[in-house]
């Protein structure tokens, strides 16, 4: 079509979902969850995209989505002392029309930006959560939501060289609501949270310097979030989606990679957050000023690969990386409640490492790779049953080697 693109891409998705959790991580039977669904998913998105040799370009389209949830779960605690049984079926479609284009002013100057609208509508159909307890459980409910929202960008970009560019942007991020799939106990956990939404502020730069030996990239943001959805979690049966207040991100990261001779390459991440609630009540606990969820203060990331000729069509290739990321919370408490004070988490390190050989100009690649070689365990996720004074962590991947085949066609 000349200087202008149609695209559709098309998908389906299916899938079966069994997660059966001995919670207690005992012999005895204080508590079992098992988690079982089966997913249907299909989205198209059909777009224009203009390729103009003028100062302006555009991409336009339509976008559609659906998705259906047949959903059980089923809890069991104290060998059967308390006992439930929780399905529904959940379908949610999306409509949206979007736009994005920039305009060049001049070589060096350009505006670009966008605009979405999204319509998204959902039902719960034959929410029934049984328990053997009587007067507890939830008996079979409908709850639907319907709602339209705009999102978008609009940013400047300077490009003073092929070299190097300096942006500032403010993006407008919306999420749709949602149910509280988690209610087990009480009608009134059946919660229906509203959306949520981001005002997004970035300033940054892209730079190659040294005659492009080295990158350089360096941005700052602050973010705000407003009707922020959260899991008011009192226990593994008492939870409720709601809308908790407001919070706010302000951060800084940069990203180095140095090519200091044609073998050795070096490269280096980091970033630092300040991530707090600005307004948050839960379970009438006043939590503005503490750190939001999985927020690190701290972050840093390396990594170093060396290449070694082993003949005209062979190479030797050295590589090693690591991350190291400060103590975080997995809880909007942090530490001033009990038990779910018990959600912090202390930082980390972990490192990678691998060998390889390559052949036939890189078609051919072998290699033996080892992760997490310091057999780090810190807890990579938190939860906390307040009934119990329980702690259910998600451990990392243990230490691990093997051996993979690359080929190149």
């Amino acid at each position: 079509m000349g200087n202008v693109a149609l695209t559709s891409i098309s998908s389906y998705l299916k899938g079966y979902f069994l997660n059966e959790v001995d919670g207690d991580g005992s012999a005895a039977n204080l508590l079992a969850l098992d988690f079982e669904a089966r997913t249907k998913e299909y989205s198209q998105d059909l777009r224009l995209a203009t390729q103009f040799d003028g100062p302006f370009n555009l991409i336009a389209g339509l976008y559609y989505f659906r998705d259906t949830l047949d959903n059980l779960f089923h809890v069991s605690q104290f060998d059967g002392g308390f006992d439930a049984r929780q399905t529904y079926r959940q379908t949610r479609t999306s409509y949206a029309a979007y736009m994005d284009g920039s305009f060049d002013f001049s070589p060096t100057f350009s505006l670009y930006g966008g605009v979405r609208v999204t319509h998204d509508k959902a039902k719960m159909r034959n929410f029934q959560s049984v328990v053997n307890i009587p007067g507890l459980g939830i008996p079979t409910t409908n709850v639907d939501y319907t709602e339209t929202q705009p999102s978008g960008r609009l940013g400047l970009r300077y490009k003073a060289s092929s070299d190097f560019m300096a942006f500032v942007q403010y993006a407008r991020g919306y999420r749709s609501g949602g149910f509280n799939g988690g209610a087990v106990v009480f009608p009134g956990d059946l919660t229906t949270a509203k959306p949520e939404f981001l005002d997004a502020y970035e300033a940054g730069i892209k730079s190659r310097l040294f005659d492009r030996r080295v990158t350089l990239n360096l941005s700052a943001f602050h973010y705000q979030f407003k009707d922020q959805q959260f899991i008011d979690s009192i226990s593994v049966i008492n939870q409720a989606l709601v809308n908790a207040g407001k919070s706010r991100i302000n951060g800084i990261e940069a990203e180095i990679t140095a090519s200091i001779t044609p073998q050795l390459r070096l490269s280096t991440g980091l970033g630092l957050l300040d991530a707090k609630y600005t307004s948050l009540i839960l379970n009438g606990t006043d939590l503005a000023g503490n750190r939001m969820i999985e927020a690190p203060k701290f972050s840093i990331s390396a990594a170093a690969d060396y290449r070694i000729p082993l003949s005209a069509s062979a190479e030797l290739t050295l590589h090693g990386d690591m991350v190291h990321k400060s103590s975080q919370f997995f809880t909007a408490y942090n530490d001033k409640v009990f038990p779910f004070s018990l959600g912090r988490t202390p930082g980390f390190e972990e490192y990678n490492a691998r060998i390889g050989v390559s052949f036939d100009d890189g078609q051919y690649e072998v290699g033996l790779w080892g992760k997490n070689l310091t057999g780090n365990d810190t807890l990579v996720g938190v939860g906390i049953e307040t009934n119990t004074f329980l702690r259910f962590g998600t451990v990392p991947y243990p230490r691990r080697y093997g051996i993979d085949f690359q080929a190149k066609f």
